[in-house]
This record gives C-alpha cells, sequence and structure tokens, in this order.
C-alpha cells in the first residue's frame, strides 16, 4: 500500500476510536435504561458492541473528517451522526447476512450464526430458524438504536431534519438496490452495463461515501454547491471501492481479502466483470458460461472461468473504468473549497480505494 494510502488508513483509525468510545458509552447508557429487563438486553448489547466495532468505521470516520474540512466545531452532534450511520450500517450486515447465507463477516460469526450456535447449545428445535430471527430482529434493534441518535443531536432544528432525512433517504435507496440485487440473481434475464453502475451507485457508493460527506459538511454549515458537489465525489470514489471488490473477489491474495477466489461466481451476482465477460465471448459459448454460472461450481469450475477472464482481458478493461472514475474524482477534489492538505486526503481516499489490496 502506498504511503498516501497508509496515511489515509492512519486518519480514518482515529475517527474510528472517537466512534468506538463513544458508542460503548452510548450502548452501557442504553442497557442501564432497563437495569432489571430480560437477558436479551444486556446479550444483544454485548453483541452489537462487538460486531460494530469490528469494521473500518469508514462511514462515521467520513462524517467527522468532512465536518473538520469545514471549520466544523460540534463535535457531539457529528459523534451521533457518525454513530448512528454506523448503528445503521450494523442493522443492514445483520439482515444482508441472513439474505446472502453467511455464517461469517470480520473473521467472527455472524449474528444469525451466532444466536444459531447458542440454539445449539440450549438444545433449541429449530436452531437455524431460530438462528435467523433473532438476527432479523438483532438488526431491528440496531436501526432503532440509529434512529434514537439522531432524535438526540441539539443542532438547529433545520438542519436536524436535512440530516435525518439524508440519512433515511440513503438507507431507504439501500434497500431499494438490495431488492435489484436479489432479483437480478434469480431472474434469467441479464440486466446491462447502465444498471449495474446505478446498482454500485444505490447499493455502496452513496450510503458509503456521499452521505457522510454530505452529513459532515451539513452539519459544519457548508454551502450547497459545495456539499452537491461533495455528493457527486462520493458516487465517483464509491463506484470504484465497489468495482475493486469485486476485482479481489476475482482476482486478489485469498490470505488478505479472507474470501475464496471466485466466491461471487458461486452467487452468480451480476458484476461488470460477469457482463464483460459473457459479451465479449461467442454467443454460443456465451450462452453456455450463462447456464454454467447458474449452476453449482466446483473449485476446478471456478479456475476456468477466471482463466478465461485473463485471456479476454476483462480485468484490464473494467480497471480502465475505475481509473477513468478516479480522474473524475480528482477533477471534483480539485473545485471543492478546502484546504491543500485536505485535498490530499481525498485524493489519498481515492487512490486507496482504487489500488487496496484487502
Amino acid at each position: 500500500m502506498s504511503s498516501e494510502g497508509d496515511k489515509v488508513l492512519g486518519e480514518l483509525k482515529q475517527g474510528k476510536k472517537q466512534i468506538s468510545e463513544f458508542l460503548d458509552e452510548y450502548l452501557e447508557d442504553w442497557e442501564d435504561l432497563e437495569p432489571d429487563a430480560s437477558r436479551w438486553r444486556s446479550d444483544i448489547k454485548e453483541r452489537m458492541q462487538e460486531m460494530v466495532k469490528g469494521g473500518k468505521m469508514v462511514r462515521g470516520s467520513l462524517v467527522i473528517k468532512t465536518h473538520r474540512f469545514y471549520g466544523g466545531e460540534d463535535l457531539e452532534d457529528c459523534l451521533k451522526v457518525a454513530g448512528a450511520i454506523e448503528l445503521l450500517h450494523t442493522g443492514l450486515l445483520m439482515h444482508d447476512d441472513i439474505v446472502d447465507k453467511d455464517d461469517y463477516r470480520r473473521e467472527m460469526p455472524t449474528f444469525s450464526r451466532q444466536y444459531e450456535e447458542l440454539g445449539e447449545e440450549e438444545n433449541i428445535a429449530d436452531k437455524h430458524h431460530f438462528g435467523n430471527s433473532m438476527g432479523i430482529v438483532g438488526g431491528d434493534i440496531a436501526y432503532f438504536m440509529g434512529q434514537g441518535l439522531l432524535a438526540e443531536l441539539q443542532t438547529d432544528p433545520e438542519i436536524r431534519r436535512e440530516i435525518t432525512r439524508l440519512v433515511f433517504s440513503e438507507f431507504s435507496s439501500v434497500g431499494l438496490a438490495e431488492q435489484v440485487d436479489i432479483y437480478s440473481g434469480y431472474a434469467p434475464e441479464e440486466i446491462g452495463e447502465n444498471e449495474i453502475m446505478r446498482l454500485y451507485r444505490d447499493k455502496t457508493a452513496r450510503y458509503t461515501f456521499s452521505l457522510p460527506f454530505k452529513a459532515g459538511a451539513i452539519m459544519a454549515g457548508a454551502e450547497d454547491e459545495e456539499v452537491e458537489k461533495l455528493y457527486e465525489l462520493g458516487e465517483k470514489i464509491g463506484i470504484i471501492f465497489q468495482l475493486k471488490d469485486d476485482e479481489l473477489g476475482l482476482f486478489g491474495d485469498e490470505d488478505e481479502t479472507g474470501k475464496s477466489l471466485g466466491s461471487d461466481l458461486d452467487e452468480n451476482k451480476k458484476t461488470l466483470h460477469r457482463l464483460k465477460l459473457l459479451q465479449k465471448l461467442p454467443e454460443q459459448e456465451s450462452k453456455e458460461m450463462k447456464r454454467r454460472l447458474a449452476g453449482d461450481l466446483s473449485r476446478q469450475d471456478r479456475q476456468e472461468i477466471l482463466e478465461k477472464m485473463r485471456e479476454l482481458g476483462i480485468r484490464e478493461e473494467v480497471r480502465e473504468k475505475m481509473q477513468t472514475l478516479a480522474e473524475e474524482a480528482r477533477e471534483h477534489i480539485g473545485e471543492l473549497d478546502i484546504s491543500t492538505e485536505d485535498k490530499k486526503f481525498l485524493n489519498g481516499m481515492a487512490d486507496f480505494c482504487l489500488n487496496r489490496s484487502k
């Protein structure tokens, strides 16, 4: 990783430390609301702490960072927004793991899997359904915790309303994009490049980068034009991030990514790499490849498909698109009314998303 990438990660880690300490206190207070409650309030609090702090907290950290770009000084409210976004994100992950039938995330059992294991320990008859049910409810609790934090903002009422509208609008878009993703995985029809890019934008880019950029700037009182520039910048960087995620899932180092190469092929995800493969193959081969991807793949199948992608230069073609997006992102950064040092951070963020190894 480049020195700029290391610096970006270092600054994000500082934000994570602040948010983690804030959420520890918030969750302790939440538990103390009903000290004599059933075992589940304490149980969910401890599991929530572990899961929410297991990630990099990029979204929350970018709220704090962007707030400072524009001279914002209200760290307390900023931490509430950052914490709310991280809790809402955690709720999405709990539900997403059930949708994707995943048992592990961040090198630990998923929420639903943790409860399935508890079901095994306590001899619950349908432990799998028990685990999924508890995971769904756990995600619901995370959503309401996040909403509770937003309700506690002490800023100007209009800013509080704007932040709340923004957060709920972006998370609603993620849910809709998830529906598109689920449906496209089952439907026989292919979706085109524009639809795939829209999916990347709505499911990942906006709520990972555009949302925190915009929230931090709004809270600092940035001009509307500046806020919109940041929002567009977030879309560019976020799509790069998702395309890189797809690339690592296909061609990365398994030891670094923690994923089996080609796992996205197993799920027949409608990625840009997959679309390019089908487009470049002769018609009959493309039909056969489509049929193959819809079935159960062996490790050898995955290796053969990945080799075909290499032969056809799929990785390089998608990489060119990522490079174009990175150039557009740099142009956006150059137009922002922030310090040279802050622009350097954002350029480092774009480079990190483009060149990360995990």
